[in-house]
């Protein structure tokens, strides 16, 4: 049998992350299971959330004066 794709909301998408940002005592495995939606599709959004944050922090270098950028890039 082949698995039909899921078109999920982006807010839904928003939500199910934020929910896992949010929940330092339960597991992504809980979280998926709450939400009703497979473990690798919610370790997918999260990943690329956390790709989206970076590239809108300049790479994830938030709040680092142009000095502490370079250091950090040197280490």
């Amino acid at each position: 049998m082949v698995a039909k794709w899921k078109n999920y909301p982006a807010e839904f998408k928003r939500d199910a992350v934020d929910l896992v940002r949010s929940s330092k005592d339960r597991t992504l495995t809980e979280i998926a299971r709450s939400l009703g939606i497979h473990l690798e599709t919610l370790r997918k959004w999260v990943h690329e959330g956390k790709a989206r944050t970076q590239a809108a922090d300049g790479g994830g270098n938030a709040g680092m004066t142009p000095t502490g950028k370079k250091s950090s890039s040197a280490v």
